[in-house]
């Protein structure tokens, strides 16, 4: 009797056994899945991560992917997971700016578990002033209009290595225009090595006026009247330095 009880615990000991190396092997299993490669971008405890803006182009056997990632309040961090359908990329580029910092870039060559960790230094930029007036009057008038003054990076193609797709964009500036369409700005004054390739041929500022509440257009895109401040997408071309009352007017335009 005392035989049998023996055996059938002996099985049962054996049973538990094995299932418990199946659940480990599960486990392992299921662990190794969920390793991806990624790229987090740690930010300075004075830089708020909702004034951080994260374009990036990663390569791999999936071919290309980029995008920008999505802007959030209260992190220390932004992780950016570089692969795309499980497949790993074996090099990322970034292009990262904060509000007052100067425009940085990174590339990052990976493997296929790399969980790399890169800081962000907030090299401080010194700001411009942009005082224009936005004309005819008539779009400013009752139409809740806002200026949306976006940096238009061309360079990034060129430091991405791609010759089309969208023209990578940061947002520097929403600013209410009065009833006379009269407007004042601070925008950072980037130094031209500030990125690869950039100059003020390689960047332009691109001016959209549009409805506070809907955030439907009224104007898609404002060109300077001043034919030498106009680049060649007809944004505003950077300067160090602007004069005032910059009349704007909608694109396109009769003359200057």
């Amino acid at each position: 009797m005392r035989t049998l009880m023996w055996e059938a615990w002996r099985c049962v000991f054996a049973i538990l056994l094995f299932a418990a190396a199946l659940q480990s092997l599960a486990s392992q299993t299921t662990s190794g899945q969920g390793i991806s490669p990624s790229v987090s971008i740690l930010l300075p405890s004075n830089v708020p991560s909702e004034a951080v803006r994260i374009v990036y182009f990663m390569v791999g056997p999936f071919g290309g992917s980029g995008g920008y990632a999505e802007q959030r309040a209260g992190l220390r961090s932004y992780e950016v997971a570089a692969s795309v359908d499980g497949k790993a990329a074996s090099e990322i580029k970034m292009i990262v700016y904060a509000s007052g910092c100067e425009i940085q870039t990174f590339v990052v060559p990976l493997a296929d578990d790399s969980r790399v960790k890169q800081e962000f230094e907030c090299k401080p930029v010194r700001s411009v002033v942009l005082s224009g007036q936005i004309v005819p009057r008539d779009l400013v008038q009752n139409k809740n209009a806002e200026l949306v003054i976006t940096y238009m990076a061309f360079w990034a193609h060129e430091f991405f290595g791609i010759t089309d797709g969208a023209v990578a964009e940061i947002r520097l500036a929403t600013v209410s225009p009065d009833e006379n369409g009269m407007f004042q700005v601070d925008l950072p004054r980037f130094s031209e090595g500030a990125a690869p390739s950039s100059s003020q041929a390689g960047a332009s500022l691109h001016l959209m006026l549009r409805d506070s509440k809907t955030w439907n257009p009224i104007a898609y895109n404002l060109e300077p009247k001043v034919i030498e401040l106009r680049s060649a997408d007809h944004g505003l071309r950077i300067r160090s330095a602007y004069p005032i009352g910059l009349k704007f007017t909608a694109w396109p335009s009769s003359g200057p």
